[in-house]
Parts: structure tokens; C-alpha cells; sequence
């Protein structure tokens, strides 16, 4: 539910639609033969789980898909056991909030989930339950969450077939790279053709319009064979009767086995890698870094380790029960008051508790819609917390507004309330990317159809929900009010905000040096409008910082001189965009260029960190690009400004990133 809208790729619309038919059945489903309740339960389960069945997840979507639906499923039946209960309903909504909070820790789309459990929860009627009543809410939620899943198992996206296909030529292609070198009749420059990773960097980056954002675990799939190209053409390098042939050999068998898609994939991999391990005798670092990533490269594509793994595989790329470990463990390093994410679940916990006992003790007619917007609303405090919280209240009133015209127009029974939930949500989906108040509009009047699926009780009138939205829109503001960031905090907040944007103007400027891009001048131009926004933030920011520490006079100054220093060389690219980037470059540099852009652009933000980088990734992209600067030809010169300004930024960027923050001197 928006601010309850998860980030969503570009899905296909065959699978949009069959996860809104799917929401439909088993809302249709439940508001016949389910209790009270059950039937909002379960179509915003089934939504939610589809947006999240629908995401950039090359792998475990029907696990993620799953462990959606159980968390809601069971904030269904906590909200449908207590909501007989005034008292222990306002204490359990207030604790599941402070819980359900804390993922923003680990990424934007679990700590949305987070909030639409929340959500599911604080609608609950107020019907003394039972034990059926209760479980079969609960289990119906769980049911419209399992439909998504087992949409996407049995139809999975096209353009995860794509993907699927050209990561399996990739591969083969590697297979055959590394058998050619192995025989030494590559010609050094191109014994490893390029064209299969641009097809597959292409295959899994084609719908970004721009510089995006990926998970580190997304960019594996399309970057680790990449890394696998890049360490065989270092050996492609050596002289032919150093190869070590035996293990080019092994190597080849194995990727070859990694392109399959048949059954015996598996068997011909662990066959394939016990011959490359007995063949690693070499205390060359080329030939152990290549054995490490054909490891991985067996691990990611069969979705689990073979025995003979290596710790440092396993360590990169941890087991589903490490990784929950991990998270957990990275939520409980939160659990402290200078904490972003920390506070705004106590923010979110003591308002929607609030809310929740506004709308239980003050006889509000409907006042649900308190708490409800109040989750809506709240967010980790960023830089422009106010703007955007009332940019969600517009959104929230107007599509209050559109859905209740609607349904005093239509009067529409279960079915067509429930065709109409799912239009909505389609709506809400397709305008996530167009700022907040489309997709907040679009997303409260899905919610508005979604709870009128049953309503128990008199029906609520327009002005009972936009009285409940101001109530719970005014709560949300005043919690930020009341309970914002500390100054060191905050101050840490706006720098890594002004870094993403930096780093993103700097992003459309490499890219626009070897791509055509629409409207290159605009697309500069309001790249560098934010990060001038984002500047503006952090220096008011700054001003309300006491500066009585050394250290923290001592940083601002080096972190100023860095950001300078990335922003004179962006001026200077722009200053020498060439006149046609597409037909300038050959497919290798484009690819690298490219490669590195990703690698600058690092992991999606946090609520807890908005920008970070693999140091080691960004120093080894930037390598790569300048070893693949054509030496020669009618734009030499310019792909030298392009690597020595790449240079630069790679220097200033890592030097902001192993530099401890503001908040090192609390």
C-alpha cells in the first residue's frame, strides 16, 4: 500500500495482469465465504505479494514471494485476534509497527512490506473474534500471497526468459573463449568475444533509462561473467606454453555445463569442477581468481554450493539461513536511539498507537483511516521529509477524493469493488516512477476499493475518510516534529544524500559520453538540479551542526574538497560530450564505460545509509576502463579525457567512502 508502492521494474503486462486477476479471485473469494475482514486481508496480501513476486529478483522470487505472504498472513491474524480488544489492539499495532519498522534497515521494498503488514493489521474491523475467524482471516491473506507465488512459478516474466537465454550464451561463448586460449589460437585482443556479455549486460539492464541502482546480488548475474571474461583474457596475455592448459580445459567443461538448462546440468557441473580443482596446482593469482569465480558462477546459476566450494565463494555469496542471519543481525545494529531507522520506528510505533486509539476511544466514525495514513505517510527522514510528507497527504486526500465519487456513482457490488481495487493498484503499479503524489492517489483510492470489499458497519462518507487522513497526515508531520534525527545523524544523512546525487550527475555524464540519450542537455541539466538541491540540504544541515570537534572540521573540509573535485571533472566531460557517442566507441570500451558506471552508482539505498560502494568493485572497473582505451584511432584523445577524469572521480569517491562520517565523532 504508497507509500506502500514497492520499487517496481518494468514487468510484462501478460504477468501484471495475471497477478491483478489473481488479487481479484481471492478477494471475490473471501468476501463471500470469509469472516469479517478477510476479504481486505487477503486481495492487499495478494498485492503486495505480487508487487514484491514482480521484482528485479533473478532468483528465489517464489521464496520472497513466500516469505511476503507469511509475514502478512500473520499480521492478519494478529489484527483480526486482537481487534475484539481495544486496549491489547492499540499495544499490538504499536509493537508490530516498531517491529515491521526495522527493515528498512536492509533495503526500501522490505521496509515498504514492512508498513503494508502494519497496514493490513490496523484495518481489521472491531468484531470480537474467534478462533476461526481469526485463522481463516489469516489464512486467507496467506492464500492470496501463495496465488502470486505460484503465478510467477508457472508463468514466469518474458524478460526473465530473455535473461535466462543470454546469461546461457554468455556462457557458452565463455566456454568456448576459454577453450580457444587454452589451444592458443586467440589473437590476445579479442580471444574473449564481447558480444554475448553486451547482449546479457543489455538482456538485464535494457529497461534502466538511466543510471540505476541494483542489488549487488542482481548485477552477479551479468557482472560475474564479465569478471570471468576479464581473468581469461589476463591468461590470453601469457605466453602459450605457460597456459596452464589442463585447468582452461576444466574451466571450459565447467562453464559449459553452467549454460545448460537440463537436468544434468548439475552432474556435469560437480563432474566438470572436480576435475578444474585437482587441475589448480599453480600458485598463479589469475588462475586461483578465475577458479573462485567459476565457483561462483556454478553456485549462482544452480542456486546452491557444491561441496567443494570455497570459503571465499561462500562468504560473498551466503546460503539463504546465513543471509537471514545477516539480516537480522544488521536490524539488531540498529536497535540504538541515534539509529535513522531506529527512531522512525519508534516514530511510526507511537503515532499509528495514537491513531490506533484515537480511532478506538474517540468514536470517530471510520477511523481507520488514522493509522492507515499515518503508515501511508511516515518515512526515514531524508532531506526533504515535510515536502514529501505532504506531497503523500495531497496524494492520500485526492485519491480519497476520486474513489469516493466513484463509488457514490456506481454503487458497485463485490465483484465490480474488486475489478476496480485492481484497476487502481494496476494505476498505483505504472506510476510508482512519477513522483508521490500519482502514486499516493492511485494507491489510496486501491486501498479505499480494497476495504470497501466488505464494509462492516455503516458506510463510511467522504468526509468521514478525509477527516480520518488529515487526523492521521497531521500525526505523521508531528511525529518528525517531535522525534526527528539527531544533528550528527542528520548531518551524516544529507552528506551520503549529496554524494547519490553527485554521483548520479556524474553517472549521466560518463553515459551520455558513449550513449545516446534523449534530450542529453535536459537529462544533465536536472541531474545537476538535484545534486544542487541535495548541496543545499547538506550545507543547511551543516549550519545547524555544532562544530566544536577537530575531527568533524577536519572531515567537512576534506569531504567538501572531494565533492569539488568530482564535480569539476563531470564539468569537464560535459564540456567534451563528443557530437555522436553511439558510433564513436567500440563495443569493449562501451562495455567497460558502462561497467564501471554500475560499479559508481553502488548498491541501492537505505533508509540507514543512501550511498554506498564496493571500493574494490570501483578500483577494479576503473582499471578495466583504462586498459581498454583504444590506443590508436580517430578518438584516442578523447577516450583519454574520458579515463583520466574516471580517474579522478574514482580517487575523490573512494576517498569519501573509507573516510569515517560525522557521526564517527559522536
Amino acid at each position: 500500500m504508497k507509500g506502500l508502492t514497492l520499487r517496481p521494474g518494468v514487468p510484462d503486462a501478460a504477468a501484471v495482469l495475471r497477478s491483478l486477476l489473481g488479487v481479484i479471485a481471492v478477494g471475490v473469494v473471501a468476501a463471500q465465504w470469509g469472516p469479517p475482514g478477510a476479504a481486505t486481508a487477503a486481495a492487499a496480501a495478494g498485492a503486495v505479494t505480487g508487487a514484491v513476486a514482480l521484482q528485479e529478483s533473478p532468483r528465489a522470487r517464489v521464496q520472497l514471494a513466500v516469505g511476503a505472504s507469511t509475514v502478512l498472513g500473520f499480521a492478519a491474524l494478529i489484527g483480526a485476534a486482537a481487534s475484539g480488544y481495544s486496549p491489547v489492539f492499540v499495544l499490538a499495532a504499536a509493537l508490530w509497527c516498531l517491529a515491521a519498522a526495522m527493515p528498512w534497515a536492509l533495503s526500501a521494498n522490505a521496509g515498504l512490506i514492512g508498513a503494508a503488514s502494519a497496514a493490513i493489521l490496523v484495518v481489521a474491523p472491531p468484531i470480537t473474534p474467534t478462533v476461526w475467524s481469526a485463522l481463516a482471516t489469516a489464512g486467507l491473506a496467506f492464500v492470496g500471497g501463495l496465488i502470486q507465488a505460484a503465478l510467477i512459478a508457472v508463468w514466469p516474466q518474458r524478460r526473465w526468459r530473455v535473461q535466462r537465454d543470454a546469461l546461457a550464451n554468455a556462457y557458452r561463448s565463455l566456454a568456448a573463449d576459454a577453450r580457444r586460449i587454452a589451444e592458443g589460437t586467440g589473437d590476445g585482443v579479442s580471444a574473449v568475444d564481447p558480444e554475448p556479455l553486451i547482449s546479457l549486460r543489455a538482456a538485464f539492464t535494457a529497461a534502466d533509462v538511466q543510471a540505476k541502482r541494483h542489488t549487488a546480488d542482481y548485477r552477479s548475474w551479468y557482472g560475474l561473467p564479465e569478471r570471468i571474461a576479464a581473468t581469461l583474457a589476463e591468461l590470453d596475455g601469457v605466453a602459450a606454453d605457460a597456459r596452464p592448459r589442463e585447468v582452461l580445459d576444466a574451466v571450459a567443461d565447467t562453464l559449459a555445463a553452467v549454460a545448460q538448462t537440463r537436468r544434468s546440468a548439475r552432474a556435469d557441473a560437480e563432474a566438470a569442477i572436480s576435475r578444474l580443482d585437482a587441475a589448480v596446482d599453480s600458485e598463479s593469482p589469475v588462475v586461483h581468481r578465475l577458479t573462485r569465480l567459476v565457483h561462483e558462477a556454478v553456485a549462482i546459476r544452480l542456486g546452491e554450493f557444491l561441496p567443494s566450494s570455497p570459503e571465499a565463494v561462500r562468504l560473498r555469496r551466503p546460503e539463504v539461513r546465513t543471509s537471514v542471519r545477516s539480516a537480522l543481525a544488521l536490524m539488531r545494529g540498529h536497535l540504538n536511539r541515534h539509529s535513522p531507522v531506529f527512531r522512525h520506528a519508534v516514530r511510526l510505533s507511537v503515532a499509528v498507537a495514537v491513531g490506533c486509539a484515537m480511532q478506538r476511544y474517540t468514536g470517530i466514525a471510520h477511523g481507520y483511516w488514522i493509522p492507515l495514513t499515518v503508515l501511508m505517510v511516515l518515512r526515514p527522514e531524508t532531506a526533504h521529509t515535510y515536502t514529501r510528507c505532504a506531497g503523500r497527504i495531497a496524494g492520500t486526500l485526492a485519491g480519497i477524493a476520486v474513489a469516493s465519487v466513484v463509488l457514490v456513482l456506481l454503487t458497485p457490488g463485490v465483484v465490480v469493488t474488486a475489478v476496480l481495487a485492481i484497476v487502481f493498484v494496476g494505476a498505483a503499479y505504472a506510476s510508482a516512477g512519477l513522483g508521490y503524489l500519482a502514486s499516493s492517489a492511485a494507491l489510496t483510492a486501491a486501498v479505499v476499493f480494497l476495504i470497501g470489499l466488505e464494509q462492516v458497519g455503516p458506510a463510511p462518507t467522504t468526509d468521514d475518510r478525509l477527516l480520518g487522513a488529515l487526523i492521521g497526515g497531521g500525526l505523521a508531520v508531528l511525529a518528525h516534529v517531535l522525534l526527528p534525527d539527531d544533528a550528527l545523524t542528520r548531518l551524516a544523512q544529507r552528506a551520503g544524500e549529496l554524494l547519490k546525487t553527485e554521483v548520479d550527475y556524474a553517472a549521466v555524464v560518463i553515459k551520455a559520453y558513449v550513449h545516446e540519450i534523449d534530450s542529453p542537455a535536459d537529462a544533465l541539466s536536472a541531474a545537476w538540479q538535484r545534486a544542487f538541491r541535495a548541496r543545499a540540504a547538506f550545507e543547511a544541515a551543516a549550519g545547524a551542526t555544532r562544530m566544536d570537534s577537530r575531527d568533524l572540521r577536519r572531515w567537512m573540509g576534506a569531504y567538501r574538497t572531494a565533492l569539488n573535485a568530482v564535480t569539476a571533472s563531470c564539468t569537464a566531460l560535459e564540456a567534451s560530450l563528443p557530437d555522436r557517442p553511439a558510433a564513436a566507441w567500440n563495443g569493449e570500451f562501451v562495455l567497460a564505460v558502462d561497467e564501471y558506471v554500475e560499479a559508481l552508482c553502488g548498491d541501492p539505498p537505505t533508509a540507514a545509509s543512501p550511498w554506498t560502494v564496493d571500493v574494490t568493485d570501483l578500483e577494479a572497473a576503473d582499471k578495466r576502463l583504462r586498459d581498454v582505451v583504444p590506443r590508436r584511432g580517430a578518438h584516442e584523445g578523447a577516450a583519454r579525457v574520458l579515463a583520466a577524469e574516471v580517474g579522478a572521480i574514482t580517487r575523490n569517491v573512494t576517498g569519501i567512502a573509507v573516510t569515517r562520517g560525522p557521526i564517527a565523532v559522536r
